[in-house]
């Protein structure tokens, strides 16, 4: 039995981790920074898949057939001490992975190594004996992927599967759109089928191909890529305009104020408040105000009480930030629409030098 407990399909930082087996989450540096380290006697990996690492070096980690096919350090060997324990029979290995530099990891579970190659770097086939991750790996068989599979696609997984492909990513084997558009950030159009197609690889730990699910107006992928924020549109319509008027609340709330006004543009900017709901539930089971804790399904007793939770971009403030600022979902914040109002009336008054 594991000495460690992770939730297999939730995301951590390194952090996090540090956190539940002991250690200083805020300590930075060591081995806790590097592809794989130890820590009384059990091993933990971190390991990015189909992208390079932050050295540069890309070792075409991936999934095959629900397990994963993985590199160890540039000059790691079969008979070094630290390989030779972690493939040694009881060892316990617990596996992290990401398709996002960027991004929090992935618990694939604790790794079984069913291949060890004789290469350099040493190449370690890891099974899981996770139901989520076999049951994924059975799937693959199917020319389509069954509906409550397809549905593990939550809206933060489609954020950032449109980050990712805004940035330039292509290893997927979706081709151009030639039917719909799904509209990104400032009109930049994108293949539906591909964006869902990443999110899917971001959610099942598994290459998706497009075999594997249907698009179109009435398919489960066109409907979960709108349910996270995106609008769709044939391929002879003309791109939306995106209103950037605001509500007579928030007019209120800026005053006229050109980095107010931003700012909250900013917190409507397509998929980003979705993605960051979807993050926080997963995280926390449910959504509460992360000032005055309100839980409003709690208090209301219905499910649509979710809506009176609201995003708020408190990391980095408009006014500090410098061109092409990138957000990421760790810098907002969910607030209830009530201490939203005052965020944003402090805001104001800063600006107004009160």
């Amino acid at each position: 039995m594991s000495r460690f407990a992770f939730l297999v399909g939730k995301t951590y930082t390194r952090s996090e981790v540090r956190r539940q087996v002991g250690l200083d989450p805020d300590a930075r540096g060591g081995a806790w920074y590097t592809g794989y380290v130890e820590h009384s006697g059990v091993d933990f990996i971190f390991c990015n898949v189909g992208v390079a690492g932050r050295t540069g070096h890309d070792y075409d980690n991936h999934f095959d057939q629900g397990d994963l096919i993985w590199r160890g350090k540039t000059h790691s060997h079969i008979n070094q001490p630290t390989i030779r324990r972690m493939t040694s029979s009881g060892a316990e290995v617990h596996i992290f992975w990401r398709t996002d530099e960027r991004s929090a990891f992935t618990y694939a579970g604790i790794g079984n190594p069913t291949e060890v190659s004789d290469e350099t770097p040493v190449k370690i086939r890891w099974s899981f004996k996770s139901d989520a991750l076999r049951a994924h790996r059975d799937t693959r068989s199917k020319e389509r992927l069954p509906a409550d599979v397809l549905e593990s696609v939550t809206p933060e997984h489609v954020w950032r599967a449109v980050q990712l492909l805004l940035d330039g990513y292509s290893k997927h084997q979706f081709s151009p759109s030639t039917d719909y558009d799904l509209i990104a950030d400032n009109g930049i159009r994108l293949a539906p089928k591909a964006v869902f197609g990443v999110a899917a690889r971001l959610a099942l730990g598994f290459e998706v191909l497009p075999k594997h699910f249907t698009a179109g107006e009435d398919s489960l992928s066109f409907k979960l890529l709108r349910h996270a924020g995106y609008v769709i549109v044939k391929k002879d319509e003309p791109t939306p305009s995106q209103p950037q008027e605001l509500s007579s609340e928030d007019q209120v709330w800026a005053e006229g104020k050109t980095k107010l006004v931003t700012h909250l543009v900013k917190e409507r900017a397509k998929g980003l408040a979705q993605a960051k709901k979807s993050q926080f539930k997963h995280k926390h089971g449910r959504l509460y105000c992360e000032k005055c804790g309100l839980d409003p399904v709690a208090h209301y007793k219905t499910i649509h009480a979710e809506s009176c939770i609201e995003v708020h971009h408190h990391d980095t403030h408009v006014s500090q930030m410098k061109e092409r600022h990138e957000t990421t979902l760790d810098d907002l914040q969910c607030l209830c629409a009530n201490c939203h109002r005052l965020v944003h009336r402090a805001l104001r008054d800063n600006e107004n030098g009160m």
